[in-house]
């Protein structure tokens, strides 16, 4: 199983380029296998994932990082299947994986879910809907909240004191914090993910 993540950003027009480019090349570079990712159209990305179960992390950990930005946020399709690799290049190539993610993302908006998994398998319509019910709080973050679960992914054995030192903020802030974006929940979340996809089948793929 290989793992594309196709995305744009919501809010390009409200904010100079450097402003999101910044935040989300760092997070693609640390999950994308060596040099397979790639930014065109200036606020669109795709990226080929260096650890298939970790591309959900990816898609919430680039979440998070934009909407400590009040005008940023992303969508993001995930697609499961099949790379041909062509000249080395995640432009030039083919397969299920990237035509998944492709066709996904341009159907987000008229979904309206920001975030969607596509592998040709039965599990993506429960996977789906898993997401579209934990989107209803990730879409409520508040500023503070998306920093403080964007530390969660940058730092994951982070202890909530160093945590606290890290936002600024007493420890028990920072626990409230925690709770109130709901990182139990989303940790919840990217558990099942991994076990939906881990084993699953793409015979049916091309």
């Amino acid at each position: 199983m290989e793992v594309v993540l196709a995305g744009d950003i919501i809010g390009s027009k409200k904010n100079q380029p450097n402003d999101y480019l910044t935040i989300i090349e760092p997070i693609l570079k640390k999950h994308s296998k060596k040099g397979m990712y790639q930014i065109y159209r200036g606020d669109s990305f795709q990226s080929w994932m260096e650890d298939p179960l970790l591309a959900l992390d990816c898609a919430i950990e680039l979440k998070a990082a934009l909407k400590r930005s009040s005008t940023l946020d992303v969508r993001i399709a995930i697609g499961l299947g099949r790379i041909n690799l062509i000249e080395n290049n995640i432009a030039k190539s083919n397969g299920s994986a990237l035509t998944y993610s492709g066709e996904l993302l341009d159907q987000l908006k008229s979904k309206e879910q920001e975030i969607m998994v596509r592998s040709g398998n039965e599990l993506d319509h429960y996977m789906n809907i898993i997401l579209k019910l934990a989107l209803l709080y990730m879409n409520s973050w508040t500023e503070n909240g998306a920093a403080t679960i964007y530390e969660m992914f940058k730092t994951p054995h982070i202890t909530q004191e160093e945590l606290g030192k890290k936002l600024g903020v007493q420890q028990a802030t920072a626990s409230r914090r925690l709770d109130r974006a709901n990182w139990q929940e989303t940790q919840e979340l990217l558990n099942t993910y991994k076990r939906f996809y881990k084993d699953v089948s793409h015979g049916n793929t091309n």
